[in-house]
């Protein structure tokens, strides 16, 4: 990785989830979908903290479908999906960098450097850049 890397930390994603949760209530969210790979991590914490299920179809997306993922740094991914299903979702993510594509409706943090996440190695972590 060329980049400085900043190992994000489970504590870290804990207080995110609660952020991204608390964002959520009020929004109607009736279930909640995330984008492959890391997304999938938070999706779940955040069926647990809103008490809603976990869609793993993306036909099974709704606009009461709370859109999850980890990082959005380019904004491909989310733009790509969005492209697909519409843009009127609800779209979140741990982190995000300001210089993507696509801006969530919701960031727990902007994005500075390279992102470890905890369910990640250093090596693992390079899948994501081409994705």
């Amino acid at each position: 990785m060329p980049e400085k890397v900043e190992k994000y930390t489970w504590e870290e994603f804990e207080e995110d989830c609660v952020k991204v949760a608390l964002w959520a209530e009020g929004r109607h969210i009736k279930n909640v979908y995330g984008i492959p790979r890391g997304g999938l991590v938070a999706a779940v914490r955040l069926s647990h903290l809103l008490d809603v299920p976990v869609v793993l179809n993306r036909d099974d997306i709704s606009r009461d479908t709370l859109i999850i993922d980890d990082i959005i740094d380019k904004g491909d991914t989310v733009e790509r999906l969005l492209s697909v299903i519409g843009e009127h979702h609800h779209v979140a993510s741990l982190y995000f960098n300001k210089a993507a594509k696509h801006a969530p409706h919701f960031f727990a943090r902007e994005r500075k450097s390279w992102v470890l996440f905890p369910w990640e190695t250093e090596r693992t972590s390079k899948y994501d850049k081409t994705i």
